[in-house]
Formats: C-alpha cells, sequence, structure tokens
C-alpha cells in the first residue's frame, strides 16, 4: 500500500527466538525487531544471549529495549517506573554496552522526570554512550506518559533521537480515545518533529499500541512506520503478520 510518506516499514516486538525467527520471515529492508524480555508486561532489557541469536539467524535491524529489570523495579507503567536513578543509569550503560557487543543496530531509551517530562540529561546520557558504540538511539513508549506532547518532541528532536514508538494518547491505554483522535495527535507529532528537525531529518513518528492489519490503514496516512506486536490470543500470530504485511505491501520485501 502506498502512503504519502513513502517506504512502509514495520517493528515487531518480541521476546523470543521464535518469535524473532517468525516475525523475519515477514520483514525486509528497513524493518526491525525490537527485542524485550517479558512482553507481556510490555517489556524489558533482553539477554543479551537473545541479541546474539537473532542476530545470527534473522536478518531484520535490531532494536534493543533498555528498561534494566532491577530488585523492586516498579512494573506500574507510569512516570515513576522509569525515573533515572543512580542504580537505573549504572544499569542502563551496562546493557547498551551488552546490546552493542552482542549486535543490536539501535536501543530504544526513555527515562523521564518525576514531573513526567523528557529527562534530558539521564538521556542525553545514554544516547551519547550508544553513540559512541555506533548504535541508532530511538525513544520509547514512554513518550505516552508525557505532561506535555510538545516539549517532549522538542526535548527529543534536540537529543537526535531518530524515532519514537507513541500510540497518540495521555498513559498507557490506547482504547481510552478513537481512532481518529489518535491520529489526529500522531499527525500534530509528525508535523512539530518536522518544525524542531533544526536540518536534521525529523524524528520519525512510529504509531503502536494496538496496530493491527485492521487499522494499519488508518495510522499509514500518518506515518509509514509502524510497531505492532502482531499477536492474537497472546502469542506471535503468521495470519496476523500475513494480513499486516499485506495492508503494507511487497515493497518492503527485499
Amino acid at each position: 500500500m502506498a502512503t504519502p510518506h513513502g517506504h512502509a516499514t514495520l517493528e515487531v516486538p518480541v521476546d523470543s527466538i521464535e518469535a524473532a525467527v517468525l516475525a523475519d520471515e515477514f520483514l525486509g529492508t528497513g524493518d526491525r525487531l525490537e527485542l524485550c524480555d517479558d512482553l507481556a508486561s510490555e517489556g524489558w532489557t533482553p539477554r543479551p544471549e537473545l541479541v546474539e541469536e537473532v542476530r545470527r539467524r534473522c536478518r531484520a535491524g535490531i532494536v534493543a529495549m533498555i528498561r534494566p529489570r532491577l530488585p523492586g523495579a516498579r512494573r506500574e507503567l507510569d512516570v515513576a517506573a522509569f525515573l533515572a536513578t543512580p542504580a537505573v543509569m549504572g544499569a542502563s550503560r551496562r546493557e547498551i554496552e551488552a546490546s552493542a557487543a552482542a549486535g543490536a543496530d539501535s536501543v530504544a531509551i526513555g527515562l523521564l522526570t518525576r514531573d513526567g517530562h523528557v529527562d534530558l540529561d539521564a538521556c542525553g546520557e545514554l544516547a551519547e554512550h550508544a553513540r559512541s558504540m555506533g548504535l541508532i538511539v530511538a525513544f520509547l513508549r514512554t513518550f505516552d506518559l508525557l505532561a506535555d506532547r510538545a516539549a517532549g518532541m522538542r526535548a527529543i528532536s534536540s537529543l537526535g533521537v531518530a524515532r519514537v514508538v507513541t500510540a497518540g494518547v495521555l498513559g498507557w491505554d490506547a482504547g481510552m480515545s478513537s481512532l481518529e483522535e489518535r491520529c489526529g495527535v500522531l499527525a500534530r507529532d509528525a508535523a512539530l518533529a518536522t518544525a524542531c528537525a533544526g536540518g536534521r531529518p525529523p524524528v520519525e513518528i512510529v504509531p503502536g499500541g494496538g496496530v493491527r492489519a485492521s487499522n494499519a490503514a488508518s495510522f499509514l496516512k500518518v506515518s509509514p512506520h509502524l510497531h505492532a506486536s502482531c499477536r492474537r490470543g497472546g502469542v506471535i500470530s503468521r495470519d496476523e503478520l500475513t494480513a499486516l504485511r499485506e495492508v503494507l505491501g511487497p515493497s518492503a520485501i527485499a
């Protein structure tokens, strides 16, 4: 399917080698696997062994989620779960290093301040550390927890982030807004990303949160980059992957 933005790409979050291999069958040039641990809880940093095995067996780009699962880590998906404590910063740096060594192409970060803004100091430090190892930096769906989306877009643009996954809602529940409302928010995000680019490529808006073959066409009117788990009944589905790839069209397959 052609989009007003050009080449359509897909990013699939997975937490096992079996899911990665299945998804990789449907991915092509420019597409990515986002590796994490325990996707059912929205994911934590993947084990280096998973990154290594996916690198060995899959052709798609690899994004490693950076969300340290430290003792006592908060499981609730709120601002307090993504604060840059000294322990989180130390673990994040080590996990970025391990992901790079294991073969990741990119990492996704997303630390916030207590008042719900992008933690520029913490994210800047991690982004610089990742780039020093040749990694592309993306921003997690923690963007949807921000108190001010416009300020957040200006912040991640200043950090030189390549892309951000967002459901176009305030909070983690993508069902709190209609599809039309979400696409409107995402369109405004995209316009602001372009305005904030400052001569660099703008931050890519990657719609996520309940993206499926049944609604993908609407999101593709806003952005050619989609983030979808392609799960049915809690497990990755060949049928959903097939259906979503049909919506995106064959151009991304190489």
